[in-house]
This record gives C-alpha cells, sequence and structure tokens, in this order.
C-alpha cells in the first residue's frame, strides 16, 4: 500500500465517504482509491455510528497516511446525509466527490475526473459513467458493461424530466464539483430523507442553474451489486414510508416553483413509481397509498385525480386477486411505459459507448 506521510494543506480533490460498519468493503473502496494514479487528494470518511473494532481497524490500516482522515459524526441525525454533511463543511479541496463506502473505483478515476474539470473552467460539475464491481473468488471485479444499474450516459433528452420520472440519468457518485460552487448555491443534503437522497441533491444542483455536462471519458466507478444491507435498500418502515410522501412532496414543490405545471406529468409518474416500489414488497401500505394520492392532488388537479382513480381501484382489487396481479392491472400502463424505458436505458447506452469506440 502506498504511504503518505504528509499532505498539501489545500489537497485538489476532497473525496467525502460516509461509513457504518462493513470494515472489510470500507477498506476495499479506500484501497482502491490509493491504487489510483492520481495522488492529490483527501479523504474525508465519516463515521455514522460503526463498533469500535470497525473504527480500530481502518486508523489502524491507514495511519501513515495523513491524507485519510477517519471523522466521527458529531450531530444528529444519523445517516449518511448527515455525514456527507458534515463532509461537505470539512472539505478543503477546490473539488469535491461523494462515492460510497461499499463500492470501488477505477485506477483512472480520480485523475480523469481532475483533468476534465481543468479542461472546463466553466463548468460547475461534470458527470462520469460508472460500471459494476461484484465479488467473484475472493476479489472485487469491476465490469464496465451498460446495465439497468449503470449510470453517467448523455441519453436522456431532459435531465430535469428524468429525474422527476425516478429514472435517473446519473446518481452523485458518478460526479466530481466544484466545491464552491455546491457551498455558494446553499446545496446541501436533507438530512430528512432516508433514501432517494442522490436524487434530491442532483436536483437542487439543476434548479439552481449549476452548469454541467458528461464526459465521453471510460467508466470510473464500480457500483456494487451484490451488498446485503446496503444504504441503499429500499426499508418499507413507517420512517420511510413518511420519507417518501415528504420527498414527493418537495420535488412537486421545487420543480413548480421554477418551471410551473411544466413537468407534472412526470412528478404523477415519479409517485407512481416509488408507490409501486413499496407494493412490490407484498404488502398493501394502504395509508402510504392514500398520503401519497393526496400529496399528488395537492400539486396536480389532473393527474392528482388519475392517482387516486388508480390507488382506488388497486386497493378494491386487492380484496379479490393477490397483491401483485391487483398491481399490474392497476397501474398497467405505467409498467409497460418503464419496462420499455429501461431497455431503452440499456440500448442507448450501449450505443453511446459503441459510437465512441468506432471513433
Amino acid at each position: 500500500m502506498t504511504t503518505h506521510n504528509s499532505v498539501a494543506l489545500t489537497p485538489r480533490l476532497s473525496i467525502v465517504m460516509p461509513f457504518f460498519n462493513q470494515k472489510d468493503m470500507v477498506a476495499e473502496m479506500i484501497d482502491s482509491i490509493l491504487a489510483n494514479d492520481y495522488q492529490d487528494w483527501e479523504l474525508l470518511a465519516v463515521d455514522d455510528g460503526s463498533e469500535a473494532d470497525t473504527t480500530h481497524f481502518l486508523q489502524k490500516r491507514y495511519e501513515k497516511d495523513t491524507r485519510i482522515k477517519i471523522i466521527s459524526r458529531s450531530r444528529e441525525p444519523k445517516g449518511a446525509q448527515t455525514c456527507r454533511n458534515i463532509g461537505l463543511e470539512t472539505a478543503s479541496g477546490e473539488y469535491v466527490a461523494f462515492f460510497d463506502s461499499d463500492d470501488i473505483v477505477a485506477p483512472h478515476c480520480l485523475r480523469t475526473r481532475v483533468e476534465q474539470m481543468e479542461k472546463h473552467s466553466e463548468l460547475d460539475f461534470m458527470v462520469f459513467r460508472s460500471g459494476t464491481a461484484t465479488a467473484a473468488g475472493g476479489k472485487t471485479a469491476f465490469d464496465p458493461t451498460p446495465t439497468n444499474l449503470t449510470f453517467g450516459y448523455p441519453i436522456s433528452k431532459d435531465d430535469v424530466e428524468a429525474f422527476c420520472d425516478r429514472f435517473l440519468p446519473f446518481v452523485v457518485w458518478n460526479n466530481i464539483y466544484r466545491r464552491q460552487s455546491l457551498l455558494s448555491h446553499g446545496i446541501r443534503w436533507d438530512t430528512r430523507l432516508l433514501s432517494l437522497q442522490d436524487s434530491m441533491f442532483n436536483l437542487q444542483c439543476l434548479l439552481a442553474g449549476l452548469r454541467y455536462d458528461y464526459s465521453p471519458t471510460p467508466p470510473d466507478y464500480g457500483y456494487r451489486t451484490d451488498t446485503p444491507g446496503s444504504v441503499s435498500k429500499k426499508l418499507k418502515s413507517k420512517a420511510h414510508l413518511e420519507s417518501h410522501v415528504y420527498i414527493t412532496e418537495r420535488f412537486f414543490d421545487m420543480v413548480q416553483q421554477h418551471y410551473g405545471q411544466r413537468y407534472d406529468h412526470a412528478l404523477y409518474r415519479g409517485a407512481l413509481q416509488v408507490l409501486l416500489q413499496t407494493a412490490r414488497s407484498g404488502t398493501l401500505y394502504r395509508d402510504f397509498n392514500l398520503s401519497m394520492s393526496a400529496t399528488v392532488r395537492k400539486y396536480s388537479f389532473t393527474w392528482g385525480r388519475i392517482f387516486s382513480i388508480q390507488v382506488r381501484l388497486f386497493h378494491l382489487l386487492c380484496r379479490f386477486m393477490p397483491l401483485s396481479l391487483a398491481r399490474q392491472l392497476s397501474f398497467l400502463c405505467y409498467l409497460l411505459w418503464s419496462s420499455r424505458i429501461e431497455k431503452r436505458k440499456i440500448f442507448l447506452q450501449k450505443r453511446v459507448k459503441s459510437i465512441e469506440q468506432e471513433k
């Protein structure tokens, strides 16, 4: 392992990475950062209350590299979003990247991102492509092949609409941001959210008018697809259901403030996507469904009425048939549309990659 006994007072790049237990995966992510061919960075690994043996293990393993700073979350609430806010406030680099602790990065990741930002001083952030990472034979393999779990390709005609739809064009770990751009626009992580935090953060960036572009460089981030208990798992607790209603309301409110009713259809589809995520669990969350319905009606008369009719039909059909069949019948049009969008996403990603390889 490469060690550094000193670090520049102002590193070029600050990497913010919350973590909670899973010390072996955290170490694998940190090791992949260390294996990069770019070295002017600091890593702010913010502990979200891990067990003592995790923090001791990481502190001991990386004690010789002063670029790696293990920070304890110093305030409530618990959660990755609080940790990321602490990291952003602590960071000193010109650029900042937000990574997850259970993934890996390719050896060219940091250099490529910094070099691209240096070439584009007019931009506030840039979007980079991701691949996937899966454990195999005791090692984690990086796969750049486009899938439904890869992001960062320029395939959306309207990124605001895509975020409203919840078909994400990019996730936070796809990006490198100019730190001062985030701070000057007051962009922070919403600590009330228990899921979809990335969507809210990036939508804030778009609505604030931050300038960005997609990089044509090869995939550089490996999203791990085999993580048990991942931060991104969509739990169905009461608190998570309340968080889903909250983000639906915030999306409507934020987008309508900027664009009026322009994106109401997409916001309606996004609300359906959130509702159907919970319905796939096999449990009928009647109160949650009604709360989502009331939220959509509050902001859109037309789409709110349609949403309410679908929810009432869903609840009615659940009395006579299995929940999965009731879900399919009640939301058939949306399910067919979303399936087509998912397939089109993979097709377009592969097409972009193929065209660039032919150049």
